[in-house]
């Protein structure tokens, strides 16, 4: 994983209150990346903190870029410290599963070579074609668009502290 941004915002309440705002201000987020792609903030009893993609059985629908924090006290005060990252894993998985979609590619043409009164080789082909430049087109965006979705995901979390932070006025 490679680390794109991080830092660290002060929160003026104890760890334990803001964990227990953050949990109630956990779900989807209003914000999303590439313009169509939904994110969502999570927090957990111990205070660890994500802003990532909502869980899917898809490999297409796992992002590569991540925000990971936590809520931590220093010198008696309350900081949310963060990291985004982007992970290459997700984009090897991502060309694992065009490769698939390229082999199917060509079983398809030598199916529909050696039997050439049939027309769902044909189908099968232009289905997996399109899937395949699908995939390798957002595999190549989402690499390029790192910082940006970075960006967003450390505003959505600015957004939540500064909820935090105002949670009594």
């Amino acid at each position: 994983m490679k680390k794109i941004n991080q830092g660290k915002y002060e929160l003026f309440t104890t760890k334990q209150d803001a964990i227990d705002k953050f949990i109630q201000m956990q779900g989807l987020c209003r914000e999303e990346i590439n313009g169509y792609q939904q994110i969502e903030f999570y927090c957990t009893a111990k205070g660890k903190i994500s802003v990532t993609n909502p869980p899917s059985r898809h490999i297409e629908h796992t992002y590569s870029t991540s925000l990971y924090g936590e809520i931590v006290e220093q010198d008696g005060k309350t900081y949310v410290e963060y990291y985004t990252v982007y992970s290459r894993y997700n984009n090897i998985l991502k060309i694992i599963s065009l490769v698939m979609l390229i082999t199917m590619c060509v079983f398809a043409i030598v199916f529909a070579v050696a039997d050439l009164g049939k027309k769902a080789p044909y189908i099968i082909f232009v289905v997996c074609c399109a899937l395949s430049v699908f995939q390798l087109i957002n595999t190549l965006k989402e690499k390029k668009n790192a910082p940006r979705d970075s960006k967003i995901m450390v505003n959505e979390l600015e957004k939540r502290v500064n909820a935090v932070n105002l949670w009594d006025k």
